[in-house]
């Protein structure tokens, strides 16, 4: 962890708008290089007056068009999954077309995918078994189903639908268990795709019954045809059970020096941990702790080398804190202190992505469970921070 070292976080203003403190500028160094995170500006992407919305995901199109799917009403109650999309990079916002797929359950949670053949992929966070995310009665960790059958689309840069399929896991090493997944899908090139589940297997709940889940890792030599079982994290360190749910909402990130690196959740106020692999994601390393409290990790390698992680902690109707964490040398060695942007209510969940030489984070500003005036709320919004994020080599 970055606090065993030198470490310069040096605030040069905080701003105070409609109660959010804001973190303006900070500066971090390694000892080899300089780390200059600034706040360049906060937009509100999507504003509601009389609906919580929640749980953003951008996703990149062509040129300076993009998608946000996000989430409105009450997580828990009777909530809808919606789009927007903007073709001016995100000055302007408008909904997307009531029929549109992108209003078809495509959300923060389920898989992500940027292909080398220009295809977005997309697999819904719950098999089809279990009725889709609209058909859960109850806790999905309590719905264990047998070979699980998975839905993946495949969309084109420009945004149209080109298909929509299934595919089984193969090699499972659990008779049966209560699926759902969230974070990325790698394109290793040649039709080898890698991506990572989420599993709660029978009679590894927690005494008190919560979930313990177990993160595994699935790899497709066709394109995403099929895939495979390949490894595990089981929800434990050294062969006790470990934290208050295990590793879940993984986040996988291919380095520069060929490694993969997933970062995982371990509940809502409880550190982030991370697990890296050598050999293509055959075998991987014994969870360490990145050092920060955080859910929905989102990983992304900087084109200036840096490796940026956005993230939130809290838990249901509590303010938030809403960060981004950086890593100087752009293997997750070391973090360095969050940069905070946001605290408040919302749902802790990020997304992120790279243009212009700077890091847009989409984050929600909500009452999340609770009623809008609950926290006196003018409005519900996602918001994006605009950060940049400048590297300079030292000596």
């Amino acid at each position: 962890m970055s606090s065993d070292r030198i470490l310069s976080a040096l605030l040069e203003a905080v701003q105070l708008t409609g109660g959010i403190v804001m973190l303006r500028e900070s500066q971090y160094s390694n000892g080899s290089a300089t780390l200059q995170v600034s706040l360049d500006r906060i937009d509100v992407l999507v504003r509601s007056e009389d609906k919580i919305v929640n749980f953003p995901r951008l996703i990149e199109l062509e040129g300076e068009k993009l998608i946000l799917p996000y989430g409105r009403g009450r997580h828990g109650g009777r909530e809808s999954r919606l789009s927007a999309f903007s073709e001016d990079g995100g000055r302007t916002w408008r909904d997307c077309a009531r029929g549109s797929p992108w209003n078809d359950n495509v959300q923060t949670s389920g898989v992500l995918g940027y292909l080398g053949d220009g295809i977005i992929a997309y697999i819904d966070v719950f098999p089809l078994e279990i009725g889709g995310w609209r058909g859960v009665a109850s806790p999905w960790y309590s719905r264990h189903v047998a070979d699980p059958s998975w839905r993946l689309r495949r969309f084109s840069r420009s945004g149209e639908l080109l298909s929509d399929g299934t595919f089984h896991v193969g090699g499972l090493p659990w008779q049966e268990a209560a699926y759902y997944c969230y974070g990325d899908l790698l394109d290793l090139g040649g039709g080898e795709l890698l991506s990572a589940l989420g599993a709660q297997i029978p009679g590894q709940e927690s005494e008190t019954g919560s979930i313990r889940i177990t993160t595994f890792f699935v790899r497709s030599h066709d394109n995403g045809a099929s895939f495979e079982y390949v490894a595990h994290i089981p929800p434990e360190i050294d062969g006790k059970p470990f934290g208050p749910e295990g590793f879940n909402e993984p986040t996988l990130v291919r380095l520069d020096n060929g490694e993969i690196l997933c970062v995982l959740r371990t509940g809502s106020h409880s550190p982030l941990y991370q697990v890296r692999s050598a050999d293509n994601g055959n075998t991987w390393s014994t969870p360490v702790s990145t050092g920060w409290p955080a859910v929905k990790p989102a990983l992304r390698l900087l084109r200036n080398g840096v490796l940026a992680c956005s993230s939130g902690r809290g838990s249901f109707g509590h303010p938030q804190v809403t960060h981004a964490m950086f890593s100087i040398d752009g293997r997750g060695e070391y973090w360095e202190a969050p940069f905070v942007f946001h605290t408040g209510p919302g749902c802790s969940y990020t997304s992120n992505m790279e243009r212009d030489g700077r890091l847009y984070v989409a984050y929600s500003d909500s009452s999340f469970t609770q009623p809008r005036d609950r926290y006196d709320m003018p409005y519900q919004s996602i918001k994006w921070a605009v950060l940049r994020v400048e590297k300079r080599a030292q000596g």
